[in-house]
């Protein structure tokens, strides 16, 4: 019996890999549904240009439904499609050749927050999001990157490693050298802050 899209929802991210490469097209679209909003927030962050990254996206997804009958099982899938719209954006050099201001922003990686008006209504935590945000613009690169998968898209450090095709421990050290930019009460706060955005 075939399943249904609305049982394929219900299924977890390893099990929706399996079906699409077995040719699911519901399956297929129950992934592209349920990250191509966060994969195209994420590749925005790198090269600062939605169109691209809008592009970058839709070129991931194509390839994986070109290639199915050549990947291989995936556990975490999130992490694994990040990777991929990453290495596309980064490593196209000419999407980066043909633009000048692409070029001088390849090695940045921006954090914007986005707060609801009745979030923003409350004074305290307006605030809060202000001088948070001007500790993380003010990290590395590839700090407010690690920051922004660890507590916005909250992979795990194993998960981060696949992203950024770096060591655990490299992702570790960046972590507490951005965690080193706050004060401990100031990490406390960034925690609360996430947590109240995360029930948006």
């Amino acid at each position: 019996m075939i399943a249904t899209a609305i049982e394929l929802s219900s299924k977890t991210d390893p099990e929706i890999w399996n079906l699409y490469l077995a040719g699911n097209q519901d399956a297929y679209n129950i992934l592209m549904g349920r990250y191509s909003k966060h994969l195209i927030s994420y590749g925005y962050r790198i090269c600062e240009d939605k169109h691209l990254a809008k592009d970058c996206v839709q070129e991931v997804f194509l390839d994986l439904w070109r290639k199915r009958d050549r990947m291989n099982p995936v556990q975490a899938v999130k992490a694994y499609l990040f990777k991929c719209v990453r290495l596309r954006i980064i490593n196209d050099s000419a999407l980066w050749k043909a633009n000048e201001e692409l070029e001088e922003n390849r090695h940045r990686f921006s954090i914007e927050f986005t707060i609801e008006s009745k979030l923003i209504a409350d004074a305290d935590l307006a605030e809060l999001s202000l001088k948070i945000r001007t500790i993380l613009n003010g990290l590395p690169p590839r700090q407010q990157e690690v920051m922004y998968l660890r507590f916005f898209e909250n992979l795990d450090l194993n998960q981060i490693s696949e992203t950024m095709n770096i060591c655990k421990q490299s992702v570790n050290n960046l972590l507490q050298k951005a965690y080193k930019s706050f004060r401990c009460e100031w990490t406390v706060l960034l925690l609360v802050f996430i947590a109240c955005l995360s029930i948006r």
